[in-house]
């Protein structure tokens, strides 16, 4: 009997539901060794670090004791951004992870590539306001950044700082050295986080040769691997012939 419907048959899948740990290990490596390259290459062009939310807090308390409003200013807008990427990452896994969705983790990290396709091309803006906008545009992606891959591994890996990595590595070690057994003792654990601080560096390092070589265009490596992340784990869609 024919089917209703002959029409082809649309299917969605995503990887939101499916994922393995193996496959949030390798998206974590590669996510941190982006957050190293930026956060160092960032550095050398502007003197600040677009991730360190807990320096722009001090830098934030410091200015308003000498009152350098200026600074102030300046912090709170990285704070804001920074927060506000983060939300919105959040807000678009959330609307992704609904039933009918089609969308899920795919486009947080396309969105995050298209912006630092953008800060590639910073030095088209006025020499005045590079600056403004290539660390708006840094802490804003660094936000989206860190809530998108918090979300997907349940919160057990961060890429866009290394203070919580270490803590954790130091608590695994403790745990290893004292508490083996009795105290929840992970190896694989502690092989992550070194991992993670290791590709941290390492993307520093590529990071800062990338922003000697090729300015803020030091960005688009960047960028085009977010991109084919985003493509990776878009939800497929593909087509079935349905017999008459």
């Amino acid at each position: 009997m024919p089917f209703r419907n002959r029409s082809l048959r649309i299917m969605c899948l995503s990887t939101a539901r499916r994922r393995a740990p193996e496959a949030d290990r390798w998206l974590g490596l590669t996510l941190a060794l982006i957050a190293g390259s930026l956060n160092a290459g960032a550095f050398l062009m502007l003197s600040q670090y677009a991730s360190h939310m807990t320096g722009h807090l001090s830098q934030v308390a410091g200015a308003l004791a000498g009152r350098d409003f200026r600074l102030v200013a300046l912090s709170l807008a990285v704070l804001a951004l920074f927060v506000s990427g983060a939300a919105l990452a959040s807000a678009m896994i959330a609307r992704g992870n609904f039933p009918r969705a089609r969308g899920t983790y795919c486009a947080p990290l396309a969105l995050q590539g298209l912006l630092l396709g953008c800060l590639g091309f910073a030095d088209a803006v006025p020499q005045a306001w590079q600056g403004w906008a290539g660390l708006g545009l840094l802490a804003f992606a660094m936000g989206l950044q860190n809530a998108t891959i918090t979300r997907i591994s349940g919160a057990r890996i961060r890429t866009t700082h290394a203070t919580g990595l270490l803590t954790d590595m130091g608590i695994e070690i403790g745990r290893g050295l004292f508490g083996r057994g009795a105290d929840g003792y992970d190896r694989a654990r502690l092989v992550l986080f070194v991992q993670l601080v290791a590709c941290f560096v390492l993307g520093g390092i590529a990071g800062v040769h990338g922003q000697q070589d090729m300015g803020w265009r030091f960005a688009l490596v960047p960028a085009a691997v977010l991109l084919a992340l985003a493509a990776a784990t878009a939800p497929r869609v593909f087509t079935v012939s349905i017999p008459s």
